[in-house]
C-alpha cells in the first residue's frame, strides 16, 4: 500500500518516481478492468514500485527502473511456505499461463516471484506503454493465482 503523501522534501529521484505512479494510479481508474482486480491506490509511492494487497499470504507488486527501461510485475508472499508450495508444485503451470518467464527468489523469511518486461516508456515515448504493461501483467498474475484450483 502506499505510504500518506507527507509534506517534507522529496529528492529529484523521489519525485519522478512520484510523478510516474501518479499518472499510473490515475490511468488505473480509468481502467475498469484494473479496477474489477485491484484498488486504485490514494497516493503515489516515492519508490520505484508500488504493492497491492489482495489476500494472504501474498501481494502483487509492480516496480519500474527508468535506466533500464524495465517494468517488473510480482507476487511477494508473506508466508515461506506458500511460496514454496508455488514454486515446487505451480512453478510450470504459473509460466505457462503467464507466457512468460518468471524469476523467483527465496529469502529466509519471505518470497517473491517477478515477470521482467522492457518497454519503451520514458518523455520520448510517454507512460503510457509502461502503464498498459503493468496492469495487464498485474491482472495476469492475479488471475493465473484464481486458476491454482488446476494444480
Amino acid at each position: 500500500m502506499a505510504i500518506k503523501s507527507q509534506n517534507k522534501p522529496r529528492t529529484d529521484q523521489q519525485e519522478v518516481y512520484w510523478s510516474f505512479w501518479k499518472e499510473f494510479n490515475l490511468y488505473t481508474k480509468g481502467d475498469a478492468a484494473f479496477c474489477r482486480e485491484f484498488k486504485v491506490h490514494p497516493y503515489p509511492s516515492v519508490r520505484s514500485y508500488q504493492d497491492y494487497h489482495i489476500g494472504e499470504p501474498f501481494h502483487i507488486v509492480a516496480g519500474i527502473n527508468f535506466k533500464d527501461k524495465e517494468i517488473r510485475v510480482g507476487a511477494y508472499f508473506c508466508n515461506l511456505d506458500c511460496y514454496e508450495f508455488w514454486y515446487k508444485h505451480g512453478n510450470r503451470w504459473l509460466e505457462s499461463y503467464m507466457g512468460k518467464r518468471l524469476t523467483w527468489n527465496k529469502f529466509k523469511t519471505k518470497g517473491s516471484i517477478y515477470v521482467h518486461t522492457t518497454a519503451n516508456f520514458g518523455n520520448e515515448h510517454g507512460w503510457d506503454n509502461a502503464f498498459k504493461v503493468i496492469a495487464e501483467n498485474m491482472i495476469q498474475l492475479k488471475n493465473a493465482f484464481k486458476e491454482d484450483v488446476k494444480l
